[in-house]
């Protein structure tokens, strides 16, 4: 019997190669999907008050310029541990309202309505609304119709390249983001956010402003609310019944006594953690992946060395 010529070895080597590439992202996706249960949701009352975690600006990948789509950021926020949720595209509802359906359906987290009004000098996050707000507007009218559709209007990200865009409307903001992802990549820029949450008078906000390659619910907002719905939500906001823990301290904003409640408590400042625990079946999922995909990649390199 002739032996195995070179070119059949070098198949057979990069077929062995591939088939166990193949086994180990299986394996890599069966771990990972053990291991991917949500972060636990605790019923926190304070003050006379139920308090849900929110994320108030993020993006989907339908219509926006994220990276999830609007089912994915719902299920995503169950992960996080987060109890609402406002999906915000640039100049459009459309995924919001897919993300509202789909999360209703699974018992997932309230979706509110948003939308994210990206002009310059400003950007305004519109939360609670029911129809597209015209961007085109000036502001002062951008904010008027939020209003008159029952939502609250946020200002964005408001270092001090958005201070001249906000100064006519400064007294009709509903909130302001106090944490941003901002804050942690570039501290320069926190004073600027906490002189003007000074300036405004708004509710403290904390959101995210996900895309997809950061967490959702980084920043996030604590709200003490009547009633545990869309609509209580948009309440206890314009009353500024909000806590956030932001900036690189983890400094505590919002309603000084609500702060005083949550900080007694310690159970606020412990969920707004950031940095969770990867656990064993987080990491050796990441390990077979890793090991599957350098198994397909040196089965590629095989196979062309045997053409």
């Amino acid at each position: 019997m002739r032996p195995p010529s070179l070119l059949h070895r070098f198949r057979l080597r990069a077929a062995t190669a591939g088939q166990a590439g193949v086994w180990l992202l299986v394996a890599a996706i069966t771990v990972g999907t053990l291991s991917d249960r949500p972060r636990p949701r605790q019923e926190i009352s304070l003050g006379g008050y139920r308090v849900l975690a929110a994320d108030f600006h993020t993006h989907s990948s339908t219509w926006s310029d994220g990276s999830l789509t609007p089912w994915g950021l719902a299920l995503d926020a169950r992960y996080q541990g987060l109890d609402a949720i406002a999906i915000t595209g640039h100049r459009q509802t459309q995924d919001a309202r897919w993300g509202r359906w789909f999360s209703e359906r699974i018992g997932g987290p309230i979706v509110l309505i948003g939308e994210e009004l990206p002009e310059i000098p400003q950007h305004v996050i519109a939360v609670g609304i029911h129809s597209t707000v015209d961007s085109a507007l000036p502001v002062r009218e951008q904010i008027a119709e939020i209003h008159r559709q029952g939502g609250v209007a946020i200002a964005a990200h408001p270092g001090e390249f958005f201070w001249k865009g906000f100064e006519p409307v400064m007294d009709q903001l509903d909130g302001t983001e106090i944490c941003h992802p901002y804050t942690f990549e570039y501290p320069d820029v926190h004073p600027e956010i906490e002189e003007f949450a000074r300036r405004a008078d708004a509710a403290a906000i904390g959101s995210s402003d996900t895309h997809g390659p950061g967490r959702l619910g980084m920043c996030r907002t604590f709200v003490f609310v009547r009633d545990a719905t869309a609509e209580g939500i948009l309440e206890a906001i314009r009353a500024k019944r909000t806590v956030v823990y932001g900036g690189p301290a983890m400094k505590a904003y919002g309603d000084p006594e609500l702060i005083r409640i949550a900080e007694a408590d310690g159970r606020l400042r412990q969920m707004a953690n950031i940095d969770y625990p990867v656990s064993v079946l987080d990491r050796l999922s990441q390990i077979l992946g890793i090991g599957g995909f350098a198994m397909l990649v040196a089965r590629r390199r095989e196979f062309y060395r045997a053409k």
